[in-house]
């Protein structure tokens, strides 16, 4: 969201915004031949005019790659990203009033995606599933490319309540192995071999809980891969991918 990015305040100390998935959307769209990159967000912004529920003209958008070999035919896609405009003016006037300077405006998507992209050491392919406490989001890459993003329907208190436990974990890995499946029937790529997940409560062993469920191996996120403490909140996992260095803001 390079275009809210403005402005200096008086100090060295700057930061990196991270839009959490409530705060933007994303659409893959077909990318209008001869149209600059540069010029490419404004381009697309119009065709999301019936996809979002307030004004196209009220929208900020930035776009980055849909993998070529994952359209299926569809032609050559971009990812769009759309956020309002009044609410992302908010967080950066917060940021600048606490007299920070803000570097960019990052999204959990791409943050997740650098986050995979570092633990997937021989680029096979990788899933990330991180945990909030009223959702998750699964994320599978291969490498610094972005295949699939989905929301999990899961709520972090019904995995630790004994008597929700056992329902919850086979929602969740539910779930997951319908994201694994529509990445390998609908976007015609190879399963991963591993989903790493990365909970609210580090103790809680989840990987094991999960794996009987899930057709590919299943690992809980060692934080010190990522060259972070071994006692990492997991809620710090998206602002950790951002400084990871595969890290590029949209």
């Amino acid at each position: 969201m390079k275009q809210l990015v403005a402005g200096k305040a008086p100090t060295c100390q700057t930061v990196r915004l991270v839009l959490s998935p409530n705060q933007y959307q994303v659409f893959q769209l077909e990318r209008p031949e001869g149209v600059d990159e540069s010029e490419l967000a404004d381009a697309l912004r119009w065709k999301l005019r019936d996809l979002i529920d307030f004004s196209a003209s009220d929208a900020v958008c930035d776009v980055f790659p849909f993998p070529s070999d994952a359209s299926r035919g569809r032609g050559e896609l971009v990812n769009v990203v759309v956020a309002r405009q009044d609410r992302l003016a908010g967080y950066v006037s917060l940021v600048h009033d606490a007299g920070l300077d803000l570097e960019s405006i990052d999204i959990a998507h791409l943050a997740l995606r650098n986050a995979a992209e570092a633990l997937d050491a021989d680029e096979r392919g990788l899933a990330l599933v991180h945990l909030r406490e009223d959702a998750g989001q699964m994320v599978i890459c291969r490498g610094a490319t972005l295949y699939l993003s989905r929301r999990l329907d899961v709520v972090a208190d019904h995995l630790s309540d004994a008597a929700r436990q056992d329902d919850a974990i086979q929602s969740l890995a539910l779930e997951m192995q319908r994201s694994l499946d529509y990445f390998e029937s609908q976007l015609g790529q190879a399963p991963p071999r591993t989903v790493v997940i990365a909970g609210q409560d580090p103790a809680m062993p989840l990987a094991p809980m999960l794996s009987p469920y899930v057709g590919v191996g299943v690992e809980a996120l060692d934080p010190e891969r990522l060259a972070a403490p071994r006692d990492l909140d997991a809620r710090c996992l998206p602002a950790l991918g951002v400084v990871c260095p595969a890290g590029a803001s949209v």
